[in-house]
């Protein structure tokens, strides 16, 4: 029996004391009324209440109590029934015994009823047989007697059923709370289990967080070492992946670590003034060569009224603004992604913004947005295999975001991007003053001390300041640091920065703050720099009451940690410029002061492209290309300051250049970014329209390289920016005559070949591709003029004679400088007959070049044999600069044929050729992939075979 039973049972026992008690008085004042006896009365209820009292004192609820308890409650009602004879109501007191019999349920117990029942059909023949004066004098019969024991019977019944249902109840209630009790026994012993596993967790990621920051601070420190000696090309692209691949896997193990942070309730936000706007500028440059690569373009807006100096914790809002546009970018192929901030709410020196974030990218279904902030997750599967990552980006802003009494929402549809709108509370600042702002100089001469247990991190740390050139003094200990401070304040040279590593043996960092802080040697005591592998937010959470100035994160990284210096004494300073190296001697370079410079060159041909990229690489400069002005102006608008120029085409599709020089001239005036028109447009009055424009001075194509780098030393101006090595000679380039044939009419190969900076190998594939692509000029030409399309037709004509200038094709230069210029004039009557003229000296050259296309490698050279290994190694490289999009792809491709046996025709014909020729980076990498493939199965290099059927 279950324990609410007896419980209730102990209830309605004591109730049953009291009832039977309250009976007493009861037939006393019945007795009164009928005139009977008052004292039998009594004695009568006494008996009855004293006898169930007696046995409820001795037994409790026991079944003889119970059994007792029924005879009670019926003798009370047969004294009232005998009290009241000859009383009209006497007989309505018989309703006294059905309620009664129906309070002993209250026993949830079927004998108990069973007594009641027995006791009340025991009376009726008792006074039916033995005092039938008492209640029925005259009308007891047999069969009234039993018609009473019929309705006492079916009420019993009922009672008992009843009973019974409630007994059951009970029994399954009991056996229920039986297994909740034990199932929370068991989730009490889980959740202690779960904590204990999530302080082991947490213990477990501090340890690993310092195990893995450390090797990754001596990786990536000594991968920044490395780069600021002298390398060469393939050696900076393998520094730069390790330092890519490090810098990866640290946001990785940093994201891990916020979550655990966040989910543990221990992210702690710091207030401090800062520009919001820069921050989020800091933010779009970090993801603009990622939306170069892609073909996305960045926007930025800020609304006017958003304040300029904020407080808040920049660390959290760039770190959510970074999320949003890395996601935006990654899930983006092509379009755009605008970030905004705007003002939502303001009450006093409190704001409420707003930062928005969105793209043109793939979109999200509802059921993948209901899922967007699950840890560890992305918007699928196969997002997740497509575009990586771990899902746990957004989760994180959320957590942010949510404790800086904010939110973040989302608007999606499959192929119609996404809107993700952020909300967060920032107070108010003062104006960030310019006063602040001191020399490097100054910087320079701070006397330094770094603190650290760690070998290779005291090394990094002197290689990142003795770059600087800045003095540095070293200790591998906290006592160690000590006495080099106090022998520096015996000297009168104390110390103006120390560098203090948070966990050490010993005496630990902070515990070194706090001595250097109370010891009073120095007059100020110096600042104290925290260096540490654990988490920032513990370490400062444990510095409370120390005066430590920063704390930076293990592996370190020299901008910020040159840029928290610089604050610490009082303003910023950008990091120094590196000298350039000296460039190998190479034709037609530029000032050594202007090599490895960056210029933009705007060109919408891929062969005047090609040919401009070449001649500007040799000359020592790096080169970002735009195929049109539109991407011109938003490469500017992103990292002008970049820049030491711009090369200029003026007839471009989507926007020309004099559109384009016209809005770059709105942001960086005359004298600030030089603008140069390179241009087939040679007329006095297409120069004087890009100098309207705002274009700085013109060359025409085609472009002299000797006169090109003339101009580029005349007009470059220099910007701190990490200068590029030279360009070596192409040690792979083709004698002349084993390339091209001695003459091929009616090109001028002399001509062409300066052009190309004497580049046989280069012209051979530019004369190819001119057969391919521009044979049914003509026919285009005509195509235009009947759609009524004169400015087709006219930029038709334009590049092909920019191209055939540079080629030496000098007569279909003529001709399509005339078309262009009739169809200027709008002349149009005259321009059938010059293309008529074009088609007949079009065609002899369409034809060489196609014959040149088609010959067998016989006709020029034998194909060398195969070389797996540095096929191999073509390959790879060949694969990098595909994902990068360079043009040195081509040149990758060559080394690659000629490593893999190809005889020139197969080189020339080859579908990977083709690709890459066309610019069409996707399908190129595709046909790498293939060729991988099948060097799984058999080493392409040793049969070359293997590539030349590739499809």
């Amino acid at each position: 029996m279950t324990d609410e039973i007896a419980a209730l049972r102990t209830k309605f026992g004591r109730f049953l004391v009291v009832l039977l008690w309250l009976h007493v008085p009861l037939l006393v004042t019945v007795a009164l009324i009928q005139g009977e006896s008052l004292l039998n009365a009594a004695l009568a209820g006494v008996l009855l209440a004293g006898s169930y009292h007696l046995m409820w004192a001795l037994n409790g609820p026991a079944p003889a109590t119970r059994y007792l308890s029924a005879v009670a409650l019926m003798g009370e009602v047969a004294v009232l029934l005998f009290l009241m004879r000859g009383h009209p109501w006497q007989m309505d007191m018989h309703m006294y015994f059905f309620a009664m019999l129906a309070l002993t349920i209250a026993w949830l117990d079927r004998e108990t009823i069973l007594v009641a029942a027995f006791a009340i059909a025991l009376h009726h023949l008792l006074l039916l047989f033995l005092l039938p004066y008492a209640v029925f004098p005259q009308e007891g019969t047999l069969e009234r007697v039993l018609f009473h024991a019929g309705i006492v019977a079916f009420q019993t019944a009922v009672l008992i059923w009843l009973n019974g249902m409630l007994v059951a109840s009970f029994e399954r209630i009991g056996r229920m709370s039986s297994e909740i009790l034990q199932k929370n026994a068991a989730l009490e012993a889980r959740t202690r289990e779960a904590e204990e596993a999530t302080r082991v967790k947490s213990m477990f990621l501090a340890n690993m967080s310092h195990e893995i920051r450390t090797p990754m601070n001596a990786i990536l420190g000594y991968g920044h070492l490395i780069g600021l000696t002298g390398l060469d090309d393939r050696q900076r692209d393998f520094v730069d992946k390790i330092k890519g691949a490090g810098s990866s896997l640290l946001r990785l193990i940093n994201d891990i670590l916020d979550f655990s942070k966040n989910e543990a309730g221990k992210l702690v936000l710091e207030m401090q003034d800062f520009d919001l706007r820069a921050t989020i500028a800091e933010q779009v440059q970090l993801v603009v060569f990622e939306a170069q690569a892609k073909g996305v373009r960045l926007f930025s807006h800020i609304a006017p009224d958003v304040p300029q100096a904020v407080c808040g914790d920049p660390l959290r809002i760039a770190q959510v603004a970074l999320n949003l546009l890395s996601n935006a970018v990654k899930f983006s192929v092509g379009g755009r992604v605008e970030v905004s901030v705007y003002v939502v709410e303001r009450e006093g020196k409190r704001a409420m913004l707003e930062l928005v974030v969105a793209d043109d990218g793939i979109g999200m279904s509802a059921e993948q947005q209901a899922a967007l902030y699950r840890p560890f997750s992305q918007a699928d599967n196969s997002t997740t295999r497509r575009f990586g990552g771990t899902g746990l980006g957004l989760a994180i802003c959320k957590q942010i975001l949510e404790q800086m009494g904010g939110s973040i929402a989302v608007a999606s549809a499959p192929g119609k991007g996404s809107t993700f709108t952020c909300r967060f509370e920032v107070a108010e600042a003062g104006a960030i003053p310019a006063s602040r702002v001191v020399s490097f100089e100054q910087i320079r001469d701070l006397r330094v001390l770094a603190v650290d247990d760690n070998s290779a991190s005291r090394e990094i740390v002197e290689g990142i300041f003795g770059h600087w050139g800045m003095n540095i003094d070293l200790a591998a200990s906290g006592e160690e640091a000590l006495a080099a401070c106090t022998a520096a304040c015996g000297r009168g040279d104390p110390f103006d920065l120390v560098l203090i590593d948070w966990k050490m043996p010993g005496m630990d960092g902070l515990t070194l703050a706090r001595i250097l802080q109370e010891r009073g040697l120095e007059a100020p005591p110096p600042l104290t720099l925290i260096l540490t592998a654990y988490s920032v937010d513990e370490a400062l959470a444990e510095a409370q009451g120390i005066a430590i100035s920063a704390v930076l994160a293990k592996p370190i990284d020299p901008q910020a940690l040159l840029e928290t210096i610089t604050l610490l004494f009082a303003g910023e300073e950008p990091a120094p410029v590196k000298p350039a190296p000296p460039a190998a001697p190479v034709q037609t370079q530029v000032q050594p002061h202007l090599r490895g410079q960056r210029v933009l060159v705007a060109e919408d041909n891929e062969i005047n492209l090609e040919i401009a990229t070449e001649l500007l690489t040799q000359a020592g400069l790096i080169v970002d290309p735009a195929i049109n002005g539109q991407m011109a102006c938003d490469l500017i608008s992103a990292r002008g300051d970049s820049y030491a120029g711009i090369l200029m085409d003026v007839q471009m599709p989507e926007m020309d250049g004099l559109e384009a020089t016209r809005r770059i001239r709105e942001t960086w005036p005359r004298g600030t970014l030089p603008i140069l028109a390179m241009t087939a447009h040679a007329f006095d009055e297409e120069k004087r329209k890009c100098f309207e424009a705002g274009m700085d001075d013109h060359i025409a194509k085609p472009v002299s390289p000797a006169a090109l780098v003339a101009l580029l030393d005349r007009w470059l101006k220099p910007v701190a920016a990490a200068p590029a090595k030279a360009p070596e000679a192409d040690t792979r380039q083709t004698e002349v005559e084993a390339v091209l044939p001695a003459q091929l009419a009616p090109f001028d190969l002399p001509v062409a070949l300066e052009r190309v900076g004497g580049k046989a190998a280069l012209l051979r594939r530019l004369i190819v591709s001119f057969g391919r692509d521009y044979g049914a000029v003509p026919t285009n030409l005509r195509s235009a003029l009947s759609r009524d399309e004169p400015w087709e037709a006219r930029r038709i004509a334009h590049g092909l004679r920019s191209v055939a200038g540079a080629l030496g094709l000098h007569t279909v230069q003529s001709c399509a400088s005339e078309i262009e210029r009739l169809l200027e004039a709008e002349d149009i009557a005259s321009v059938p007959a010059e293309i008529d003229a074009l088609d007949a000296a079009l065609q002899p050259a369409v034809a060489a070049a196609r014959g040149l296309d088609g010959q067998s490698s016989e006709d020029r050279t034998e194909a060398s044999a195969a070389d797996p290994e540095r096929a191999a190694r073509a390959l790879a490289d060949l694969r990098g600069l595909l994902l990068r999009r360079s043009l040195r792809a081509r040149d990758a491709y060559e080394e690659f044929a000629r490593a893999s046996g190809l005889l020139e025709a197969e080189r020339q014909n080859h579908p990977l050729c083709h690709a890459l020729q066309r610019l069409d980076y996707v399908a190129a990498l595709e046909l790498v992939d293939r060729i991988d493939d099948r060097a799984d199965i058999q080493p392409v290099t040793s049969d070359p075979v293997a590539i030349r059927n590739i499809p």
